[in-house]
């Protein structure tokens, strides 16, 4: 039986809603959204790249989360003559009732260590969340202060810090927390009861990604992971991507204990400088959600443009699978 997101969330509002869960965004592409989690990666390119996501889970569901990212960067070591990067990220993540949106800047600060290249960075912006209007109960659910008939809303301040190490075109390896205030959004109606109480988790990131070119063959192999957690509970995935002519790429990643998900995708320069790379990603749950999800689909969309004075190849080489 499909239980709508209206009751399961009027359910939590009457007993006081308090979220300690993983709240962030989730992405099965996520070698394609590393400046998100990770503020070091902010002018890792030396190139302008800009990438959109989005995100329809657990289809078949009504109130299914629905999730929308844009994040862009670059470095500003020609500009500052520093050795500085700066990013921009900005989603939305909506579920049922409830919407959380956020925005924030990022900047990082860039040092050439052994054969690669270190980035420590830092994001600060702002967070919220809002619940809406068009509640749906069995009786005159305006009686009751607990439920906000007509919406409710709050904003906080939130801040990010990460360090990110890359040896181009051969590996990385990123760590970061986010959400360093673990501030709490609490709203209150004109009779001083509690709407909700809304706890910002911390959240932790561990990513790293390699990169093998099969010996005279136009084909590498990319296995990486991406690890988060909260503290309370911990989200791995695993994935392994096959590229072909540094242009076409499949491959499969593995969410542990809730989805298998293959991958596809194609990376086409469009000029000497620009290189435009498009993603779709299908998630088969392997839960008991399977019996109630029809899985879940995703879109990547990315552009980099090249800023380097030397590129005489047509193609920017860093705007691949390991990048942005």
């Amino acid at each position: 039986m499909k239980l709508k997101s209206t009751v399961l969330a009027i359910c939590g509002l009457m007993v006081g809603f308090a979220a300690n869960a993983q709240q962030d965004p989730q992405f099965t592409q996520n070698m394609f959204n590393k400046l998100y989690p990770n503020p070091g990666v902010a002018g890792s390119n030396n190139a302008i790249c800009g990438t959109l996501l989005g995100r329809q889970q657990w289809v078949g569901f009504n109130g299914k989360p629905t999730t929308y990212l844009f994040s862009a960067h670059m470095p500003l070591s020609m500009i500052t003559q520093l050795p500085i990067g700066a990013g921009l990220s900005v989603y939305s993540d909506r579920l049922g009732q409830f919407n959380y949106t956020g925005f924030k800047l990022a900047g990082s600060y860039r040092l050439a260590v052994g054969p690669g290249n270190l980035g420590i960075g830092i994001s600060l912006g702002m967070l919220s969340l809002n619940l809406e209007d068009g509640w749906i109960a069995l009786d005159d659910f305006t009686l009751d202060p607990t439920i906000p008939d007509a919406g409710a809303g709050k904003a906080t301040f939130d801040a990010d810090l990460g360090v990110h190490y890359e040896i181009q075109d051969k590996l990385y390896v990123g760590l970061s927390v986010l959400h360093l205030p673990a501030s709490t959004l609490e709203e209150e109606n004109i009779a001083n009861a509690d709407l909700f109480t809304y706890k910002v988790a911390r959240h932790y990131y561990i990513m790293a990604g390699y990169k093998y070119q099969l010996p005279s063959m136009p084909l590498s192999l990319e296995p990486s992971t991406f690890i988060k957690t909260d503290g309370s509970s911990t989200q791995m995935d695993f994935n392994l991507i096959a590229t072909y002519n540094d242009m076409f790429w499949a491959g499969l990643s593995y969410r542990l204990q809730d989805a298998i998900a293959p991958m596809l995708g194609v990376k086409y320069p469009i000029n000497k400088k620009g290189t435009i790379k498009v993603g779709y990603s299908y998630d088969i749950t392997t839960s008991t959600l399977s019996n109630y999800s029809n899985g879940s689909h995703e879109v990547m969309i990315g552009y980099c443009y090249d800023l380097s004075d030397d590129n005489s190849g047509g193609q920017y080489k860093s705007v691949r699978f390991l990048g942005n």
